[in-house]
């Protein structure tokens, strides 16, 4: 029997080997499914796929078929050979958007089914695909399952579909010489041992031409962004990334796609679209924003630091963050905002002047919020650091922090201080997938530290090896923000390179020349004493 849902078996990483679904043919589904398919002016070839879905092996009392018409002319009709309970959606009822992902979430919306099963309206999909991903699904709820298929150029007929549906050789309805394989996607799936040894990139193998999840996982995340036209299913799988899923290719949900994708028609084209949107929504891959100094509507790093202390520590404390030479991030400032009155009185004595002070500093910085309280995770970023106020970061702590959080592909990374009072007043990185799954696993008493390590491990690293200084030991007339920072030296071991190091001031093109010809000459100097040193040796 399938484990229950409730009782949620721990997945470590995207190691789902853990799960042990039922065998196809042998086991009892309970769970009620919902195929959604979105259509727009696709008549013919969402026959073929209702022909097919109308012999699957899953249970047909538990099995929804929504068509989400996305303003078809003619509009959509249902045919004569479809599945016993298949409905058509008018996108333009409930929503005056249009495009894929908006049919999709409007027809997601007003489905039923506890396991939505996207499907789109040129496939033609084998007996056991509906039955292949929803059994994962019944063990898992951490779990989206990505179908298999091959590209035709090939037709048939919804009756010819039907019957060889119904006799089981629907997969010899075209020679496979004859047909094209998902070649990129299988390379991803093939080069991580099927996505178990993969990293948090995963989610590029999620397409959405067959996939399936829980209807809890999908409102969890917030579904399909409606305002993207295209590339909206490589942004879902972003954040369900970033919401703990697990992603399982699955080969036995076979299908037959009609024609090729649009990517392998137009790639250059949707790859030159795509990019903007997708970029700004998504800090992974890394490549997509490969211009520094830019500020995008989902960071890569969200820190928070409580705003506890005086208006110099806060200010230094967050100053260094925003100097970090990882400029995709935010900061987030917790305080009492509200306690800030505009009443009358001595600004002078005011009691929450250095609260007030921070305020000011801050309200018109685009790369810091001022909030009432901190978050339990940084969704949809993908990393969450708590500073505390009296750390002072240098120039490459936050990046070498996530680079040692993709590198060992851990859930936490804690910066291990011998002078902090315990692990909550250090510096940590925490990996919103992991916390997000720990959130559904961990037990009341259960830290979230061991909960995390059990979703996908921690390291631990050295204050002095990360440059990460005692703010709270310096005095009162250190506490000084960095000036800023043009061409500086490289990070000066335990110090903070910010603080009295040198610095070049650029303005205009003949000192920026100047600045080039120094920093080279610097650079120079710097090799030919490694050579020097290496001779020696």
């Amino acid at each position: 029997m399938p484990t229950p849902p409730d009782t949620p078996v721990r997945i470590f990483r995207n190691d789902w080997s853990v799960l042990q679904p039922p065998e196809i043919g042998g086991w009892t589904p309970t769970r009620t499914v919902s195929v959604v398919i979105p259509a727009h002016n696709c008549q013919e070839s969402l026959n073929l796929t209702l022909a097919s879905l109308a012999r699957q092996t899953y249970p047909a009392d538990l099995l929804e078929v929504v068509i989400a018409d996305d303003n078809s002319e003619p509009p959509i009709e249902l045919p004569k050979i479809r599945p016993e309970n298949c409905r058509i959606v008018r996108v333009g009822d409930h929503s005056a958007g249009w495009g894929r992902a908006n049919a999709l979430h409007v027809g997601a919306t007003n489905s039923t089914g506890e396991i939505i099963h996207w499907l789109d309206a040129d496939m033609v999909v084998f007996p056991e695909h509906v039955e292949a991903q929803a059994r994962w699904h019944h063990v898992s709820d951490e779990v989206v399952t990505l179908g298999f298929k091959r590209f035709v150029t090939g037709w048939s007929t919804p009756e010819e579909v039907a019957e060889r549906c119904a006799a089981r050789t629907i997969d010899t309805l075209f020679a496979l010489d004859d047909t094209e394989p998902h070649d990129y996607i299988e390379k991803i799936i093939s080069d991580t041992d099927q996505l178990r040894a993969g990293d948090h990139l995963n989610f590029r193998a999620h397409v959405g031409a067959t996939a399936a999840l829980t209807r809890r996982l999908y409102e969890e995340t917030g579904g399909l962004d409606t305002d993207l036209r295209l590339g909206e299913d490589t942004e879902f799988g972003y954040r369900l990334t970033q919401a703990g899923a697990a992603f399982v290719p699955e080969p036995k949900a076979g299908s037959w796609h009609m024609g090729p994708s649009n990517m392998m028609r137009r790639g250059e084209e949707l790859r030159r679209y795509n990019w903007p949107f997708l970029a700004d929504l998504m800090p992974h891959p890394r490549w997509l924003r490969s211009v520094g100094n830019r500020g995008w509507q989902v960071p890569l790093v969200t820190a928070v630091v409580a705003a506890e202390g005086s208006f110099e520590l806060i200010k230094t404390c967050v100053d260094l963050l925003l100097m970090s030479d990882l400029t995709d991030l935010r900061v987030l400032l917790v305080a009492d905002w509200a306690a800030l009155s505009d009443g009358r009185m001595a600004v002078l004595q005011d009691p929450n002047l250095d609260l007030r002070l921070v305020e000011a500093t801050y309200r018109h910085e685009p790369r810091v919020a001022l909030v009432s309280t901190a978050p339990a995770d940084a969704f949809p970023s993908p990393y969450l650091v708590r500073v505390p106020v009296t750390a002072g970061v240098d120039a490459n702590t936050v990046r070498r922090l996530v680079n040692v959080a993709d590198r060992w592909q851990v859930g936490l990374v804690r910066v291990l201080s011998p002078k902090a009072s315990s692990p909550e007043h250090t510096v940590a990185l925490w990996r919103t997938s992991a916390l997000r799954r720990a959130a559904r696993v961990k037990h009341p008493d259960e830290s979230w530290e061991k909960a995390v390590l059990s979703v996908a491990g921690e390291r631990w690293v050295s204050a002095r090896d990360f440059a990460l200084v005692n703010l709270g030991e310096w005095p009162e007339d250190q506490l000084v923000s960095p000036k800023p920072r043009l061409v500086g030296r490289p990070t000066l071991g335990n110090k903070v390179s910010f603080v009295g190091v040198d610095t070049i001031p650029v303005g205009g093109a003949r000192s920026l020349a100047l600045a080039t010809r120094f920093v080279a000459r610097r650079a120079v100097t710097a090799v030919g004493r490694k050579l020097r040193t290496r001779r020696a040796d």
